[in-house]
């Protein structure tokens, strides 16, 4: 397939995503305002849908198809996806459809668009997300019938012979799918007692890597060479190729990280690579913050009636304050001083270390099941998690997150000496967390310490959404309350 015939594919794309947004935006309207039963739309949705159409309005519509293409171009709609997966490709169009259906709404309060309200919004960003998938998956299975035939295809050299150059010759060997064919390789020759664990030609060495681009078709190279032993031939090779306009994908193996996460980025025009152990600020990051206040604003609101109630029997049931605020440690390492309905005696912290000896829990955690500090009310609010909904004000304002990891006392904090354990506070901490929901106070220390980590290490919002439902049957049984 030449350049330009992509390139004309590649437009066709963009103008089909278009008319899919528009088919739908159409579709969502009349679904919305047809419904069965009803013989007819309100008149001004026979209006929108109607051949009467004013400037300002077509100058808005026109505005929204330019934001929605901006949309998807920024969101990489339009670039190679060979070696993407369709779940991925699929989260992408999911993004960008949110990113256009929220410029819908936008424009139509603007445009004063009786029609598209958030109703419809929404069918549009269901039916939009279908018809555009729907498109995605018949241009793939176009694009693997045409790479079956030896079209479509791209020519790839390998810079390096080692057990990663092997991986990768054996993907492309057996996924046809990704439409690239093996030219062969540039490093110094194997010699192989069988040849065919390694079947790829031999060009050259690295430093014939000008002459065997010259007299050769090359569309991608792949370097895998190890970056730290071989950086200055590395660099080398990436300047040739540099001027010769062709694509480079380079494994990044600088430092052994299992758990850190990468991300190529520039900084002021000089390129950077972040690791990152965290979930990193993204879209993503930023819903949940959203989720937090808003979810929290409400639950407050709503379980107002409950305060008081809790309020008054901790007030009638033993002397002192209603609330309990302890310095805990959060995102970070940052202290901050996290609020809890008042459960004890209020002497309860300067009797900790009488009963020390008395603790059932391993590890620095101090918990005993039945504490002689706890009021009768203070029993009773402990085992239906009452006394934790006061930390929806530190959710509120930001110290803490409705799903994360359990803040920890200062004096638990202090009795961590174990690495690895101190990554639960790059996140974070949570009202409820992964652990809250798989037995609480029945786990070890050292399984609620992994419990912190799996969390971190597979967030995303769904599993947030996961836990969030788990913590209901999780108190209404009580189990493993202390």
């Amino acid at each position: 397939m030449t350049a330009r015939y992509g390139q004309l594919a590649n437009f066709f794309l963009k103008m089909s995503d278009l008319v899919l947004m528009l088919s739908a935006l159409l579709l969502a309207i009349v679904i919305n305002y047809a419904p069965s039963g009803e013989p007819s739309v309100p008149a001004y949705a026979v209006d929108f849908l109607s051949t009467r159409i004013k400037l300002g309005n077509a100058l808005l519509a026109g505005l929204l198809l330019v934001v929605w293409y901006i949309a998807f171009e920024l969101q990489g709609l339009y670039r190679s996806h060979r070696l993407t997966t369709f779940a991925d490709e699929m989260k992408e169009i999911g993004r960008a459809v949110f990113a256009a259906s929220v410029a819908l709404l936008i424009v139509a309060q603007i445009g004063r668009w009786e029609t598209v309200n958030f109703k419809t919004t929404v069918y549009v960003a269901a039916i939009a997300s279908a018809l555009i998938a729907g498109m995605r998956v018949l241009l793939r299975l176009n694009l693997r019938r045409l790479r079956l035939r030896g079209l479509n295809i791209k020519k790839l050299l390998l810079i390096g012979n080692g057990p990663r150059a092997e991986w990768l010759a054996k993907q492309v060997s057996e996924r046809t799918d990704f439409g690239y064919r093996l030219v062969g390789y540039v490093d110094e020759e194997r010699r192989l007692k069988d040849p065919a664990a390694f079947s790829v030609p031999w060009l050259g060495r690295v430093e014939d890597l000008q002459r065997v681009i010259a007299n050769e078709v090359i569309d991608e190279v792949f370097i895998t060479l190890p970056i730290k032993s071989q950086y200055s031939r590395i660099e080398a090779a990436i300047t040739i190729l540099e001027e010769q306009g062709i694509m480079v994908h380079l494994f990044s193996d600088l430092f052994p990280h299992k758990l850190a996460r990468s991300r190529a980025w520039e900084f002021e025009g000089a390129p950077l690579v972040s690791l990152h152990s965290a979930p990193s600020i993204s879209w993503r990051t930023e819903a949940k913050r959203v989720i937090d206040f808003v979810g929290s604003l409400a639950l407050l609101l709503l379980l107002l009636p409950l305060f008081l109630l809790a309020a008054v029997a901790i007030r009638i049931d033993s002397t002192g304050s209603i609330f309990f605020v302890q310095e805990r440690m959060g995102y970070n390492k940052r202290r901050f001083r996290m609020i809890k309905f008042r459960t004890m005696a209020s002497d309860a912290e300067a009797r900790m270390k009488e009963l020390e000896h008395l603790n059932e829990k391993d590890g620095p955690v101090f918990k005993i099941r039945n504490d002689p500090r706890m009021t009768r009310v203070g029993r009773i609010l402990r085992k239906l998690s009452i006394d934790e909904l006061p930390q929806l004000i530190n959710v509120l304002f930001g110290d803490m997150s409705l799903v994360g990891p359990r803040p920890l006392p200062m004096r638990d904090v202090l009795g961590l000496n174990v690495a690895w354990q101190k990554r639960r506070f790059s996140v974070k901490p949570g009202l409820t967390c992964l652990w809250q929901v798989s037995g609480r106070s029945n786990l070890s220390f050292e399984e609620w310490m992994q419990l912190d980590l799996e969390y971190i290490d597979r967030w995303s919002l769904a599993l947030d959404c996961k836990i969030l439902l788990q913590t209901i049957p999780a108190i209404l049984t009580a189990e493993g309350a202390a």
